[in-house]
């Protein structure tokens, strides 16, 4: 049987609460004492998946305004559709960023490949670093 919704929301509360203490820099052991877990490992676990969580709320409410600023963009380019159609410049040039705005939205406008010279330089820096480090800097990186 699930936990219910009570017992999921005091959970939720003390990982919040550990997750807060961890990053006023309390250790462990003393966060497992105040906020009621069996030990360091396992206020350890809480903390690791409330910071899961937050990402996961990030990444939500990012992709829900990425959700609406293409709404917008579309409502937009509606709006002014016809005129353009018809040549008006204005319109047009209405239309034109509305589409340019959505293509990077949805990471359509990134670059399709890498240039040799970016590839070239990357190869360079590793390789001064490399000799910098006394020949380990490479061997981290394959």
């Amino acid at each position: 049987m699930g936990a219910s919704p009570r017992q999921r929301l005091s959970a939720a509360e003390r990982r919040k609460k550990a997750l807060q203490l961890w990053l006023a820099g309390i250790d462990l052991r003393t966060i497992a004492d105040q906020v009621g877990y069996a030990d360091a490992s396992a206020a350890k676990k809480a903390i690791d998946r409330a910071i899961e969580e937050s990402i996961t709320r990030e990444k939500e409410d990012v992709d829900a305004l990425r959700r609406a600023e293409l709404m917008r963009y579309d409502r937009v380019q509606a709006a002014h559709w016809g005129k353009a159609m018809q040549g008006d410049a204005k319109a047009s040039g209405i239309v034109l960023k509305c589409i340019e705005g959505r293509e990077r939205l949805r990471g359509l406008a990134a670059p399709t490949r890498v240039s040799i010279d970016a590839q070239q330089l990357g190869d360079e820096i590793l390789a001064t670093l490399d000799a910098a480090m006394g020949g380990d800097a490479g061997d981290d990186a394959g």
